[in-house]
């Protein structure tokens, strides 16, 4: 071959690499862009509406605090993996939260709306844990599912845009519900429990109750390995000696009880969050989530970040709690002060019926705010969400000093001894650092 000939050869294969080279490099670029609007230019307000419309239907349904709880960690799940896709550098939590498989995909070539992916997909999870005999639910259900696209279409939306969102998002509801049909819960329903029988393990102090969730130990945990993963046993013997610690403990809440200023019983209305009255202790702490994301004008990919992991962290702290509850099965403040110092006392507070040891709102409130803190940082804020009910806003300087209010809340209301306070909080911070050290949304910032 000559050298004019190999030198024409040569030039015309360059040639016809960088022509072929040309529109791949441009179908790259293009497959790089985003299609479709990322979830980070969307509202927080879209989310913040279906977790309004949960607080309130869980309020009128009067589902108790641990199946509240699941409840909202299940919402929570169900708005992060409907907007995800929006989310490029996030990670979906399926294969990190336990159970839960791979979730249904968009199609990458095709545009989509986030929001109503959301709207579609917590419509179908919430209808499908509340109650399905409820009308009144259902319509609320649907109503706001047609406000939130009807607000899309005013927009000029795309009506294939909207349709394969709406469609998208009930796929990854449907996986969301096969998911939670195996958490053991309906199984629990048929359990039975038996009470134990000595001086110092837990009696119901209302007649007629009947003791709550008593086998929410065996409800397969969000993240936790195991229910009893956080435990801290009590480390305060039970003793009817008056120079026992039990006994002093018991005094402090009596004495507490007998002189409650003003402000403590402002404390211990506003962290009340009864059933039937309100959305549970769990709800009230949603709550102070769609403040925060309205207080750091937070979008609705760092809002669905927020629901979620703190969501999670809800659901876990009442199964880890309730598990240790009903293992140590220590009777309530109410029980023992009547039996050993006084008879005719009453607590401020009417005692719930389940066990003392540890405080729910102790545990739940802990995990809460460490969790809030994990994703903000140390943030003051005001917490409104009971003007509804009448109650003026308290202000906080952090997470943590709420979540400590909340504690203390119980001994005010005399229905907790400081040591169930105490170690709860430390079980709660225990089922947050579980949560924020496993899972890995990718990017969780801090301090913004």
């Amino acid at each position: 071959m000559s050298k004019q000939l190999y030198r024409l050869m040569s030039v015309l294969l360059i040639f016809c690499i960088g022509s072929m080279a040309l529109p791949l490099r441009e179908v790259y670029a293009q497959d790089e862009e985003p299609i479709s609007k990322p979830t980070d230019q969307y509202s927080a307000d879209f989310a913040i509406e279906w977790m309004q419309l949960l607080y309130d239907r869980i309020m009128v349904e009067g589902i108790n605090p641990p199946a509240a709880a699941r409840i909202y960690g299940y919402a929570g799940v169900t708005l992060y993996q409907a907007v995800l896709p929006g989310m490029p550098i996030n990670n979906t939590l399926a294969g990190q939260l336990n159970g839960l498989n791979d979730l249904p995909l968009p199609d990458a070539k095709l545009e989509y709306d986030w929001s109503l992916s959301a709207d579609a997909a917590l419509a179908l999870v919430i209808g499908g844990l509340l109650s399905k005999d409820n009308a009144e639910t259902a319509a609320a259900i649907q109503k706001l599912r047609e406000k939130q696209i009807s607000a899309r279409k005013g927009e000029r939306l795309d009506a294939a845009i909207i349709k394969r969102s709406l469609a998208f998002g009930e796929s990854v509801g449907k996986g969301i519900m096969e998911w939670v049909s195996t958490d053991y819960f309906a199984e629990t329903r048929d359990m039975t429990f038996e009470m134990p029988e000595g001086e110092q393990f837990w009696v119901p102090t209302t007649p007629g109750t009947k003791a709550v969730e008593p086998n929410w130990g065996q409800i397969r945990p969000f993240l936790l390995s195991y229910s009893g993963e956080c435990d801290i046993p009590p480390r305060m013997e039970f003793s009817t000696d008056k120079n026992s610690t039990f006994y002093k403990q018991a005094l402090e809440v009596k004495e507490a009880g007998d002189n409650l200023t003003q402000e403590q019983k402002d404390i211990a209305n506003f962290w009340l969050d009864n059933l039937k009255a309100t959305g549970t202790p769990a709800g009230h702490w949603v709550m102070i989530e769609s403040q925060i994301a309205r207080q750091l004008k937070l979008t609705l990919a760092r809002s669905a970040e927020m629901y979620a992991i703190v969501g999670i962290a809800l659901a876990d702290a009442f199964i880890a709690c309730w598990n240790l509850k009903y293992q140590i099965n220590l009777l309530r403040p109410e029980t023992y002060i009547q039996r050993y110092i006084r008879a005719q006392w009453k607590p401020y507070i009417q005692t719930p019926a389940f066990p003392e040891y540890p405080s729910g709102h102790s545990v739940v409130s802990a995990a809460a705010a460490d969790t809030l803190t994990f994703l903000f940082g140390t943030v003051a804020f005001t917490d409104s969400s009971k003007t509804r009910f009448n109650m003026k806003p308290r202000s906080f300087t952090s997470f943590g000093a709420a979540a400590s209010e909340a504690a203390i809340s119980r001994l005010y209301g005399g229905i907790h001894f400081r040591n169930a306070i105490e170690l709860g909080m430390k079980m709660g911070s225990c089922v947050a650092g579980r949560v924020t050290s496993s899972i890995d949304m990718k990017p969780v910032p801090q301090g913004e």
